[in-house]
């Protein structure tokens, strides 16, 4: 397949970044696994940032509903290309040329707006994902926070701060644009507080047209306050509030995982499902209408001295986002291609060259080296035991991997091994799910077992993430059962 990822986003002053921002973070995760990205579409103020992180950037003259945006984005990519497509202004229509052309398409949604989605993959990374009435027999749904894509500076292993019994550092994050001024809302919530011992950061993007108004505004505070645009580290911003104020986009996600007490404002309607999701997980304080000063102002001072609600809240937001969606979205994409045939005499000498790679060795029961005329006695041994089931995992007819059962009455162990160039790419999951199957298909009775090195524990991490069940261990192994399952790719 091809490794070529383009993404068709937009932004600007009145539709905001978001959608832009949360695409950087499938973009790196492609990158980490070896491919190419490009976005296209409309990406002021944020195209500097895009070429920073090594994507291409085409800008569109014309976008949609104009017809020459879809010919346009045709005519950069080639069929079983993958292309995402994020925002809510793509129509039914406009997936459905995109996808009838050939194309490989992931769809982004927040809100299940359309009657229609036509998609090979419906991502919906927020907690109500799974509710909504997707076709289940159709394209493959990603849904739920498991997928939330957080970008690679968020991906750090956050301390957790521990939470004061007073909140004194407050950040405010309303978005990238903010057309309606909802920070200058919060500033006016904050000064009517009339806190003298707070310390506030206000984070604006440059596509905000209220600077002027915010730093009119700040003079009037009781409080230090600091107005920051073009951020480079958001993370340690979290890192240091003790309490923030977002909207109801991608940032709430963010402050979760960095488990940051939060109250969540909605200034847009699309936000509605994720104000609902977070006031129902206890992750933040949501005012879900047309935000007051009365109504921030009163949730800020209840929160800065409700040590308990605040700890409460950080518990909760650490367990609804771990920051590995956008590699599990990636791979999803990436592996798509990968199949299995049966093992054939030509693939001896392949799978030799793997046994013996440093990589497949230390993690073997048995780490020697093993000659040709050995392996080739073994392999053509296997090839002919109507109890081993032997299949080489094939990425577009290229060997990426080898999974093998070798059945003893009703039981069969499974060996699985990766190649070499090949690792850390997801592809052992997915080989083992489709081994299995192929089994149950073949002996629908047998039960799977995996042996796995007690210091192995990337093979471990794969067989639970295939779905098998840890099972008991001794001294020389790490035992797992199947069947099973699991949505974590």
């Amino acid at each position: 397949m091809s490794k070529r990822l383009t993404i068709r986003a937009d932004c600007s002053p009145t539709m905001g970044t978001g959608h832009v921002m949360r695409m950087i973070a499938l973009g790196q995760a492609w990158q980490a696994l070896g491919g190419d990205v490009r976005f296209e579409g409309r990406t002021e103020p944020l195209t500097g940032r895009l070429k920073a992180e090594g994507f291409d950037c085409v800008p569109l003259a014309v976008a949609h509903p104009a017809p020459e945006d879809a010919q346009a984005l045709l005519a950069a990519t080639s069929p079983n290309d993958w292309i995402v497509i994020d925002g809510y202004h793509f129509d039914t229509a406009y997936l459905k040329t995109i996808r009838d052309n050939g194309r490989r398409t992931l769809v982004v949604d927040d809100f299940f707006d359309r009657n229609e989605y036509p998609a090979d993959i419906i991502l919906n990374q927020n907690p109500d994902g799974p509710g909504y009435p997707y076709d289940k027999d159709g394209p493959t749904l990603l849904l739920g926070t498991e997928y939330t894509m957080l970008r690679k500076d968020f991906q750090r292993p956050p301390a957790l701060r521990a939470v004061p019994e007073t909140a004194a550092s407050i950040l405010v994050t309303l978005g990238g644009a903010d057309p309606d001024n909802a920070t200058g809302k919060v500033l006016e919530a904050i000064n009517a507080v009339r806190m003298s011992d707070l310390r506030v950061t206000i984070v604006a993007g440059a596509a905000n047209p209220h600077l002027d108004d915010l730093r009119e505004r700040m003079k009037s505070l009781p409080c230090p306050c600091e107005l920051l645009t073009n951020v480079g580290d958001m993370p340690a911003l979290m890192a240091e509030a003790d309490l923030a104020v977002s909207a109801g986009g991608t940032t709430s996600w963010e402050l979760c995982y960095f488990g940051v007490p939060f109250i969540a404002v909605r200034i847009a309607d699309n936000q509605q499902g994720v104000i609902r999701e977070l006031d129902r997980h206890g992750a933040a304080r949501c005012i879900d209408s047309g935000p007051s000063v009365g109504d921030i102002a009163t949730n800020l001072e209840e929160l800065i001295h409700d040590r308990k609600a605040r700890q409460a809240m950080q518990t909760a937001g650490t367990l609804l986002v771990d920051g590995k969606g956008a590699m599990r979205v990636a791979r999803t994409m990436y592996n798509s291609d990968i199949s299995l045939r049966p093992v054939e005499a030509g693939d001896c000498e392949t799978l030799h060259g793997w046994r013996n790679a440093p990589e497949t060795r230390a993690q073997s029961f048995s780490s020697d080296e093993i000659p040709l005329d050995t392996h080739r006695a073994w392999f053509h041994s296997k090839l002919n035991d109507e109890n081993c089931l032997f299949f080489m995992a094939v990425d577009c007819d290229e060997p990426v991997g080898q999974i093998r059962f070798d059945r003893d009455g009703q039981t069969a162990v499974v060996s699985v091994s990766v190649a070499p160039d090949m690792l850390n790419r997801g592809i052992g999951t997915i080989m083992t799910r489709l081994g299995c199957r192929a089994l149950a298909r073949r002996w629908p009775s047998v039960n799977v077992v995996a042996l796995v090195k007690p210091d192995n524990l990337a093979s471990a991490a794969m067989f639970a993430k295939a779905g098998f069940t840890k099972a008991a261990t001794d001294a020389k192994h790490l035992r797992f059962t199947w069947p099973g399952s699991t949505n974590d790719t």
